[in-house]
């Protein structure tokens, strides 16, 4: 998820748990530990597929986090300054030499490990890919049910972190209603996905479209779905609303440039793209230069992670549209990451799909 659902959930939990002992420091201290993970962008690699696929790895592990989260609690129990303990008031309890009571190491421990569990956890909702059981190699988590940025997750977190420093006395409770409610739409958003995936299954065999590998992911506020059914030599992209009357998705086929790929099979930035995203990759080749699309993130053509990987030196020879018994020469590259082609029309034309029953979105 972005930085601000982040940093609003750590800072909401925090609020739950230390909100009595720390005041309105609660929330500073639990929306600061919510940002560590995703301090791994810091490092960049020379790879861009590097940096790409080892963002949401060791940084979001349970495993590293389940042991550095009693550490950072011990931390905070030593130093956490007694001047930002919340001032004595009735409800405050003071230890014998009249200071504050700082909380417990359980109460730290509490929040350290809910702050810093949950935030891979809420990242595994994306599509994106977390590496929850680093430094296993198995596939990254990619559960998809809520866009990388959703208000609608977002909102209720912030407004009860408004309400909570504005009327100390309704703080906790406020908190932690914030968390049920954002907690209750991610349930929601897992239902309207398997709603989806149902509804896309039979699209696909009343259509005659023969695939198991299918993805489902949504578009902000998780009313527009998006539909993709992955074949070798080609993909099929739909589009479903919750808004439809009609429960059949239309569906547009396109080649999967399965032959380029092939033809790159033991290049790392191939290889590593095709195990982060679960083989949703597609190629394309520009000037000579083979380009490798994630296929989970955008729509067709304007995907938001495009990889230049290499050269294809006899691709004029190949023609446009060059045979899968064909074989290129590859020449491998460090790979690039390639700006976004974001088309206004595009995204228009995704909003109008939001409310009628069109079909596949026309650009």
């Amino acid at each position: 998820m972005d930085s601000l659902s982040q940093i609003a959930l750590g800072a909401a939990i925090g609020e739950a748990t230390l909100g009595r002992k720390l005041g309105r420091s609660a929330a500073l201290v639990g929306g600061a530990l919510g940002t560590l993970p995703d301090l791994d962008v810091l490092m960049q690699y020379t790879d861009a597929v590097e940096s790409f696929t080892f963002h949401r790895s060791w940084s979001h592990s349970i495993f590293v986090l389940g042991i550095v989260a009693p550490l950072v609690a011990v931390a905070l129990h030593k130093l956490f300054p007694t001047r930002w303990i919340r001032p004595h008031s009735t409800q405050h309890r003071t230890s014998s030499n009249g200071q504050p009571q700082r909380p417990s190491y359980a109460l730290w421990l509490l929040c350290c490990a809910l702050v810093l569990l949950t935030h891979p956890l809420l990242d595994a909702m994306t599509v994106y890919g977390t590496q929850l059981l680093w430094p296993m190699q198995s596939t990254p988590v990619a559960w998809g049910s809520i866009f990388i940025i959703d208000p609608l997750y977002t909102l209720p977190l912030v407004i009860a972190l408004w309400v909570a420093w504005k009327k100390r006395h309704k703080a906790q409770a406020a908190a932690i209603a914030g968390l049920v409610i954002s907690t209750g739409y991610l349930g929601v958003t897992l239902a309207a996905q398997a709603h989806t995936r149902d509804l896309a299954i039979a699209s696909l065999e009343q259509q005659g479209i023969a695939s198991d590998h299918v993805l489902v992911a949504p578009t902000p506020m998780s009313l527009l779905w998006r539909v993709v059914a992955f074949e070798t030599e080609q993909y099929h992209e739909g589009f479903y609303s919750l808004l439809d009357n009609n429960n059949e998705i239309a569906f547009k086929s396109f080649p999967s440039g399965r032959q380029w790929i092939e033809s790159a099979r033991d290049h790392w930035p191939v290889q590593q793209l095709e195990w982060f995203t679960d083989g949703m990759i597609s190629a394309s080749v520009t000037d000579d230069r083979l380009i490798i699309n994630d296929l989970r993130m955008g729509v067709e053509s304007s995907y938001i992670f495009r990889f230049d990987v290499g050269s294809l030196d006899s691709y004029e020879s190949l023609g446009s549209k060059p045979s899968s018994n064909t074989a290129p020469t590859f020449t491998p590259e460090t790979s690039v990451l390639l700006p976004p082609e974001i088309e206004f029309d595009r995204i228009k034309a995704l909003i109008k799909r939001v409310g009628n029953d069109s079909g596949y979105p026309t650009y």
